[in-house]
């Protein structure tokens, strides 16, 4: 509140900036309260702010709240009041408040805006800069996904809503809504007797009847009925709330019969969330006016068709079905928001990426399949994702791991909105050569699986100016990528499949770093392509990954990769962590796991694989369909080999088998770093068989085309 080196500010005596502080009592929210009242007012009136608070009553905090409520614009107070019908401490889901908002009618279209949520998104963030609500600051995400609202706050808003008629509230104090209880609340503060109830919270509660039978008007002017966490053993029948557009059951048993549902003419929100209910009926799809709709583990198995004829649908978020109607899911065309989990069936899948293009509307997409997302249906996916030029946020996640190239992908062309973008159960080939600056300025939040991750992908990575948090999977990495002070400015979140090293000043917003590190060398085979791994402590010497120059860091998680290391290695890379991690001076927390412990070798295995020299027995019936890939990695096993003697035994071997995996190993050798010489010795060729002994069908039914298999098959038929 003052200027530098303690400079009153203009308009502004020197001593009023410190009269405010004192006024707050050294309360934080009070301070942060008046200071976000005063930011956007000329510093020749806060003096009139200072005077309008009033002076040493205790009540300095609750004045100065009450100036915060009655300097809001009229649009947000009752985005704030209806806030006070939560528990108190409850974690609450943004999206949800912001759709309850608009099913209220708080939230009203101005001048070239499109979209009533993202009106109410505004409404949101101003009551975060207002300092009257705290957003959950712990996804590393772009928008806040969910809040808290502070205690001495929750307080003021609950009873003002009181005072105001705006929410009644039944809480643990009151056992039954009864004319005196709803009439009498302290809490409340319902000023008179003759007050109508416009909105009902219930939460926590037992209940007899509801409402009881003196209150047979209530239901009809009922605006809003939230009931949560609750039971209540007898509830006026549903149509009777005549006029209600907000009803909300969570995790209660209510004895509520949906049948008459389609009465509620006036109905914009609907959210049944773990209550169980006997049937949803056909007349749900009378509901017209119907713009959110929210139904999780309500114990049914089908969601019913009539949903797709709620044209109106703004919303729609399913969970805990065995069978949607897919097929028809293009009519909702006024979708904005579509969350559904699980998607069961080939057909259903099938129909569902189709009729996803249909929905032109759609900011975000969550959806989760049961099937693999197999090359044809990724295919059918890619159009209808390049139908959605409003999307903003999409989050994909399929059964499996389909192996995919990256070329179906690059026909997509993401709008540059897109913030969100989490593909899970689908491997890339390489990242998509979209996912760059220019391409996707706003990105913030990417998880993907690439097969191989290049440096020139880390680059585009790094340049992402909003990127905030980063999941990267890959099985084969570039090593040793060193990261610098101008890239990843933002990121406050990464997870990579390697370890990288960071120069001073990188990453200077970091706060969760997750990584893996190889105890060990290994070679291995994935999807017909050979691969390998170097101990991290050879590609990064003594693991120096400079971690002290994350500066922001707070938590590390590690994972130990143990394949092809001894019990004696794994410790001492667990120890070298361990200790680069400790001598952090934010002393971050740590947490080290291991994976592929079956691999560790024993003390022999090791010197048994350090062998330059080896002799081994191969049969030609086990090698003889295994593809090159499996002759490069058991070479590569050995590391510093420089001869192989391989006896290569012949029985029940045709002769083009034979040499089929002499080739084989032949090329394998060639391809090893060390080049070693290899001899082949046949054995028991006395033993091997011609083509009228063996039948050659199976070869006959093979599609490989390699020249060996053509040869081989050229002269069996001969």
């Amino acid at each position: 509140m003052q200027g530098q080196e303690g400079e009153s500010l203009d308009g502004v005596s020197g001593e009023l900036p410190s009269k405010i502080i004192d006024k707050c009592g050294g309360i934080p929210l009070a301070i942060i309260a008046i200071a976000s009242l005063l930011v956007e007012r000329p510093h020749e009136d806060w003096s009139k702010v200072y005077e309008s608070i009033g002076f040493g009553n205790g009540e300095n905090t609750s004045k100065i709240l009450s100036y915060s409520y009655y300097d809001l614009p009229s649009y947000l107070k009752p985005c704030i009041l209806y806030l006070s019908k939560f528990q108190e401490d409850s974690i609450i889901d943004t999206k949800g408040v912001i759709w309850m908002w608009i099913g209220e009618g708080f939230v009203h279209l101005e001048k070239e805006e499109a979209s009533l949520f993202e009106v109410g998104q505004r409404y949101f963030n101003e009551l975060v800069n207002r300092s009257l609500i705290q957003p959950m600051d712990d996804t590393y995400d772009w928008s806040t996904q969910y809040f808290r609202i502070h205690d001495i706050v929750f307080d003021f808003i609950r009873k003002l809503s009181g005072v105001e008629n705006f929410i009644t509230i039944l809480d643990n104090r009151v056992q039954h809504a009864s004319p005196d209880n709803l009439r009498n609340l302290k809490e409340t503060g319902i000023p008179s007797s003759d007050s109508k109830v416009r909105r009902l919270a219930a939460q926590n509660q037992q209940l007899q009847c509801f409402p009881e039978h003196s209150m047979d008007d209530m239901p009809e002017m009922l605006r809003s009925l939230d009931i949560e966490d609750s039971k209540i053993e007898n509830m006026a029948p549903l149509h009777s709330f005549r006029v209600c557009r907000v009803l909300h059951l969570q995790n209660s048993h209510v004895p509520i019969s949906l049948k008459h549902l389609g009465r509620l003419l006036h109905l914009k929100y609907l959210d049944i969330s773990y209550t169980p209910i006997d049937v949803l009926p056909k007349e749900l799809g009378h509901l017209k006016s119907l713009q959110s709709l929210v139904l999780i583990n309500i114990g049914l198995d089908e969601l019913p068709p009539t949903v797709c004829s709620l044209t109106q649908l703004m919303c729609l978020v399913a969970s805990g079905f065995k069978r949607f109607p897919a097929n028809r899911m293009g009519n909702l065309t006024s979708l904005e928001e579509l969350q559904l989990e699980t998607i069961v069936g080939r057909s259903t899948t099938e129909d569902l990426v189709v009729e996803l293009g249909k929905l032109t509307r759609l900011r975000m997409v969550r959806i989760t399949f049961f099937e693999e997302l197999d090359e044809s249906l990724q295919k059918a996916l890619v159009r209808s994702l390049c139908s959605l030029l409003e999307l903003q946020e999409l989050v994909l996640a399929s059964k499996g791991l389909s192996q995919q190239g990256a070329t179906m992908w690059e026909g997509w062309e993401p709008p540059m909105q897109l913030r969100r973008l989490l593909i899970y159960g689908i491997r890339f080939s390489r990242l998509p050569g979209w996912i760059n600056r220019s391409r996707l300025p706003r990105l913030c939040f990417l998880c993907l699986d690439v097969y191989a991750v290049e440096v020139q992908d880390l680059d585009n990575l790094a340049r992402l100016p909003e990127l905030s948090y980063l999941e990267l999977g890959g099985s084969s990495w570039p090593p040793g990528y060193t990261v610098g002070t101008d890239g990843f400015r933002n990121l406050r979140f990464c997870k990579v499949g390697t370890a990288l090293k960071f120069h001073m000043g990188a990453m200077p917003r970091l706060e969760e770093l997750q990584f893996k590190v190889y105890a060990g060398y290994w070679s291995w085979v994935e999807d017909g392509v050979p691969l390998e791994q170097f101990p991290t402590k050879e590609v990064i010497e003594d693991l120096d990954l400079g971690l002290d120059n994350l500066l922001s860091l707070e938590k590390v998680i590690v994972q130990v990769d143990c394949s092809g290391a001894t019990a004696a290695e794994v410790q001492e890379v667990e120890a070298m962590v361990t200790r680069a991690v400790e001598n952090h001076p934010n002393r971050p927390t740590i947490k080290m796991d291991r994976e592929c412990e079956g691999n560790i070798l024993s003390d022999e295995r090791r010197v048994a694989l350090l062998q330059q020299h080896i002799e081994r027995h191969l049969g030609v019936l086990e090698w003889k369909d295994k593809p090159d890939a499996q002759f490069i990695s058991y070479l590569r096993k050995y590391r510093h080999l420089q001869k192989a003697v391989n006896f290569i035994d012949c029985a029940g071997a045709r002769m083009c088998e034979v040499e089929k995996v002499e080739a084989a190993f032949r090329r394998a050798a060639e391809l090893h770093p060390n080049h070693p010489t290899i001899q082949l010795i046949r054995t028991n060729t006395d033993e091997m068989v011609s083509s009228s002994d063996r039948p050659d069908t199976e070869l006959d039914d093979d599609h490989d085309d390699s020249p060996d298999n053509l040869l081989c098959k050229l002269q069996l038929r001969n």
